[in-house]
Formats: structure tokens, sequence, C-alpha cells
């Protein structure tokens, strides 16, 4: 049986800087924190000593006070040094969020008696490749997406796993998501709901036209190779 997680002690508070009282919140939550104790620092998601804070690994927690975008860019920010993030919805939908606005001091409460767990979300690299050159690569937490540009027609393309060619396409574009992804762009192009805790990569045309139409559901570890050809 793994080992309970430990309460954490150093908290970082990140709220998007564009959401209407998303700092006030943050602000809130922050002085919450410190009454009890905690190291907590508060800001803007895109702060740059903030930052430092979680990069510099002076942060067990990430706290982030927005939407479903803010949770996204958290995980950018937290995910390469392990630092778990606790999402309070000021934004829509919160797919991605635990708590809303007026849940936080019961949640903050429970999370310091050690009543939590840390649930682990696959992620994905992306890679942009052209003539055997790197342009860069990224980690998703939702998905990556190959697509046409403003031009209104289909794009041709093909899709290889493993070095395997799997099939080809002409369609406006290919998803590749995560389970978490699944309920994002994957969703609204008619693909199906992963449950988050699977570790797969759910390939999804976008308005296919005369081509292979289905979702695809591959393992986790495998490598997609997105080829265009118009």
């Amino acid at each position: 049986m793994p080992d309970a997680p430990s309460i954490p002690r150093r908290v970082v508070v990140a709220a998007h800087p564009r959401i209407p009282d998303a700092l006030t919140e943050a602000a809130a939550i922050n002085g919450y924190l410190k009454e009890r104790g905690l190291e907590s620092a508060v800001g803007a998601l895109d702060d740059t000593s903030l930052r430092k804070h979680v990069k510099n690994g002076e942060c067990d927690l990430l706290v982030a006070v927005g939407g479903d975008g803010t949770m996204l860019r958290a995980s950018h920010l937290g995910a390469p040094f392990n630092v778990p993030v606790l999402g309070i919805n000021m934004g829509r939908l919160g797919f991605l969020i635990q708590f809303s606005r007026g849940e936080w001091h019961s949640a903050l409460e429970q999370l310091l008696k050690g009543e939590f767990w840390i649930e682990n979300r696959m992620m994905i690299r992306a890679e942009h490749r052209r003539s055997g050159e790197s342009l860069g690569s990224w980690h998703a937490l939702n998905e990556a997406v190959v697509c046409r540009t403003a031009a209104v027609r289909p794009v041709r393309f093909s899709a290889s796993v493993d070095g395997m060619q799997l099939t080809n396409y002409v369609a406006d574009g290919l998803i590749a998501a995560t389970p978490t992804g699944s309920t994002a762009y994957a969703l609204a192009a008619g693909g199906p709901i992963l449950p988050p805790e699977l570790r797969n990569i759910l390939l999804v045309p976008i308005a296919p036209h005369l081509s292979f139409d289905r979702a695809v559901v591959l393992s986790e570890g495998t490598s997609v190779s997105i080829s265009l050809h118009s």
C-alpha cells in the first residue's frame, strides 16, 4: 500500500491575471494559509518571481485560482518539478477543477488534516519537426493538434504508430489527446470520453472528408507521428 502523501508546508497561490476577482480570492487563500503557519506566496500565474518559487523547489503545492485554462497553465509549470496542483474555480466550466470559490475553506481544512490524495494524470510530449530538424517540443495535459490554417480546405496527412503507418486522413485536422483531454477538443470533435486515470492516447480526426472517421485509442508509451502531405 503506497504511503500517504505528506501535508504541504510551502504553498504558491497563483491566479489568472485577467479573471475578475481571481487575485482577490488568491490573496484571501494566501492569508488563510499564513494564519495556519504555512509558508505561502501569492501572485498572478505569469509572475516571474512566483514561478521561480516552483522552479527552485520552494513549493510543495500549487493552488491555481481561475478556470480550466489556468489549470492547464499551472500543470505546465508544476509537472516538471513534481508539484501537485489544486484548482479553485473562478471561471465557467471547471472540468479540471475540484472546488468552487465557495468551497476552498473546507477543502484546505481537509488538506491540512491530511485528508486528501494525489491523482496522477498522464501528459504527452509533442515535438514539431521539419526536414529532420526539431523546431520545438512541449508537454501537454490535454492534447496536441495538427490542423489547417485559415484556408478553408481539408488537409491531407498520415498517421503512424511506433513507426508503422496507421492510416491516411483528409480532414481539417487530427487531435492526439490524453484521457484528461478526452473531455475537451476531442469530445467536441466526436471522440469518446475516457476515465482520467487511464493512460492512453486518443486519436480523433476533425471533420474528416471521405476518409477514416473513427477515433483510435492507443496504449501508453505509444509514439505517434503525423505527417503532412498537402
